[in-house]
């Protein structure tokens, strides 16, 4: 190389090499210090379109998730309510084969239609009152007006459809906004005493008492399908958990891939790229001296 004074291509090739050393060396210490191999758009621009979508499609697991633990809790107090309902239509049931037998008295049937008729106004009580979030659940009021379209349950008109009545409660357990993949509409059929056939039922004659056997065995009838359909419905809901729960984990690892930094990785390039900013600093400060250097040959 000629020996110049004017222009020092030593100097400027030391800086320009200083330069590239300082940017891997602020890009290593802004890894380390954040755990992100992405912090701005600029270090990666692919990357970071990948990782928003999947940052975004993570967000929305996450609340389908809440949405179908939300849908479990509100079932689960339509069951319980039920479950409850259930003990009250038994022993409904056995005074009413009880006060049949010919050899009870008037009397002994009054006294047992009074146990009848608590028992059956707790029932309409118990389904009137029965809500979640404020969202009455057994009152009638969730129920379809026909037997639904993805069921063939025709008692107490449960079931799910992918349009929903002014009834039906929408169930939305996925990501997106598909009908029948993202979110469906649930109805539950009410289970008041009159929905259940049992408001004129009493039990203060023979022939009363036989008539609400049969009445009774309907209603159960009617009852333990509402409830199977609920049972069915959270088995549904949890298995929706379980799979949002394996969607979530495996984006959760690809956006991790895509965006997090490998310490082991950046720890050698900081490591590098200190060494050569302490290098580059030296040859740029021997550089800087030989215009000095250049002089004493016209000394």
């Amino acid at each position: 190389m000629s020996t110049r004074i004017n222009h020092n291509l030593l100097s400027l090739s030391g800086q320009r090499a200083i330069w590239a050393s300082q940017n891997d060396l602020d890009s290593a210490v802004q890894r380390l210090s954040s755990g992100l191999r992405i912090n701005y758009a600029w270090d990666d621009p692919t990357g970071l379109g990948i990782s928003e979508r999947l940052r975004s499609t993570i967000v929305g697991q996450q609340e389908a998730e809440k949405n179908a633990n939300y849908n479990v809790n509100a079932l689960q107090t339509a069951e319980g309510s039920l479950a409850v309902i259930d003990e009250k239509l038994i022993r409904m049931r056995a005074i009413a084969v009880q006060a049949s037998n010919g050899v009870l008295t008037a009397l002994d049937r009054q006294v047992a239609n009074v146990e009848f008729q608590q028992l059956k106004s707790e029932v309409d009580r118990i389904a009137r009152t029965s809500n979640y979030n404020g969202f009455y659940l057994l009152d009638g009021s969730r129920a379809a007006s026909t037997a639904n379209t993805d069921s063939t349950l025709a008692l107490g008109f449960s079931g799910v459809s992918t349009a929903g009545n002014s009834g039906a409660i929408k169930f939305h357990i996925g990501e997106n906004n598909v009908a029948g993949l993202d979110y469906y509409y649930l109805n539950i059929g009410g289970m008041t005493s009159s929905a259940l056939g049992l408001d004129a039922m009493q039990v203060s004659d023979t022939a009363s008492a036989q008539s609400a056997v049969e009445t009774l065995i309907a209603a159960i009838n009617s009852k333990d399908t509402v409830r199977t359909f609920l049972g069915s419905m959270v088995e549904r809901l949890q298995n929706t958990i379980l799979n949002l729960k394996i969607e979530r984990e495996n984006a959760t690892a690809s956006e991790s891939q895509v965006r997090d930094a490998d310490f082991a990785e950046e720890m050698s390039n900081f490591t590098r790229a200190q060494i050569l900013m302490q290098t580059g600093v030296s040859m740029l400060s021997t550089a800087n001296s030989l215009p000095t250097i250049v002089a004493q040959l016209v000394g």
